[in-house]
């Protein structure tokens, strides 16, 4: 870091005294002396541990954009192309996936990283029939193909989602066990990373699993699946030392007042000053909506999924704060598992905490050997 501090600026590339031709680097320059950043002038440049920060949310979506691709055998977003299939005959290797002649047609063999038809089809019925509670994630129903062949439009929190919750099951019995566990692993990673709580010596033993992980990657996926961005996952347990915790660090909360802003532009020819009388706009209305009580505002407006007020209850475990939702059914409930409901209510009611002790005491005076049993048995016909 110091000699990269004292490095001088290059000539540029076509300089006049040179007779305008490109000047060609000597053996002993580095490429990154063209590049040096401007903030190495800063004194105090040189002593930041972390003078980067790698977006852990861009690198998941792409992770799992490649992940995802490969899998569904998407022939947009693949790392399997035709193109990869020679590749691998220009280095020497896998030769089980050579593309070969049949006749006069060229026959590329089905790799076991990639789902089969009928398991593309499963996967994105399972995809599709997840249901999230309010605000966890998007409807992913909307996103897939309508002959359940392919996962389309996602958003970079809709790919966080799919990487730490729905790949690692999904493709669990899809593919054989030694692709399953290794994904799942990386799927553990990119979880454990985003926690609310960062362990230094967990980060640690991650960075060293995650080699084990990349390499296990290697040997399953074709070589055009490492692009850049699998290459920075293993900088990102470093980062996450350096930098703590992760989710006060990603884009995500920036990405969304950016869309916020992106909404106020209604003059296309002059983005910047639509931006600008629609915050001053908002500005004054949120304040203005401060003093009306008779209409609905942002302060006032009842919640996304209001649940009311429910009656109250004589027994404080019936008190609810939600209200059911479709239609009612009727379920016949056979007397073992009435009586274990029964108990399970009446045990939890704090009204009746006097009860539960005398009938104990009862029981325990008639020398019972069973005790908590006969008083799980009991209760109910001697409180009733």
């Amino acid at each position: 870091m110091d000699r990269l501090c004292h490095v001088e600026a290059s000539i540029p590339r076509k300089p006049p005294n040179y007779g305008g031709v490109k000047r060609k680097r000597g053996d002993d320059e580095l490429n990154w002396r063209k590049k040096k950043s401007i903030f190495y002038e800063l004194p105090y440049w040189a002593n930041i541990e972390l003078k980067h920060n790698l977006d852990v949310m861009h690198i998941e979506k792409n992770v799992c954009d490649n992940l995802l691709g490969t899998l569904l055998g998407d022939p947009h977003k693949s790392k399997d192309t035709d193109n990869d299939r020679r590749d691998l005959e220009t280095l020497g290797i896998r030769q089980e996936l050579y593309i070969y002649k049949d006749g006069k047609k060229l026959m590329k063999p089905t790799a076991e990283y990639t789902f089969l038809e009928a398991n593309r089809r499963n996967y994105c019925r399972f995809v599709k029939s997840i249901k999230f509670l309010n605000g966890i994630a998007s409807n992913f129903s909307k996103n897939v193909a309508a002959n359940d062949s392919q996962i389309l439009g996602l958003k970079s929190h809709d790919y966080h989602v799919i990487m730490q919750r729905l790949l690692s099951v999904g493709c669990l019995s899809l593919v054989n066990k030694t692709i399953s566990s290794t994904i799942i692993e990386l799927c553990t990673f990119f979880k454990q990373l985003c926690a609310r709580t960062v362990n230094v010596t967990d980060m640690v033993e991650a960075h060293n699993q995650l080699v084990i992980i990349l390499c296990k990657l290697e040997r399953i996926f074709l070589p055009a699946f490492f692009n850049i961005m699998i290459h920075l996952v293993l900088h990102l347990p470093e980062e996450a030392i350096l930098g703590r915790h992760v989710y006060m660090q990603w884009i995500y909360p920036f990405e969304r007042y950016l869309k916020k802003l992106k909404d106020y532009v209604r003059n296309a020819a002059k983005p910047e000053g639509s931006i600008s009388k629609g915050y001053v706009v908002d500005e004054a209305l949120t304040f203005c909506s401060r003093y009306f009580d008779d209409v609905e505002t942002r302060f006032n407006r009842p919640n996304r999924n209001d649940d009311g007020i429910q009656p109250t209850r004589q027994l404080s475990v019936f008190e609810s704060q939600c209200k059911p939702l479709g239609k009612q059914s009727r379920m016949d409930l056979d007397i073992n598992v009435r009586n274990i409901a029964e108990f399970y209510i009446l045990n939890n009611s704090p009204e009746l905490k006097a009860y539960l002790n005398e009938h104990k005491q009862e029981m325990y005076l008639r020398r019972f050997l069973n005790l908590n049993e006969v008083h799980r048995k009991e209760f109910a016909a001697w409180f009733f």
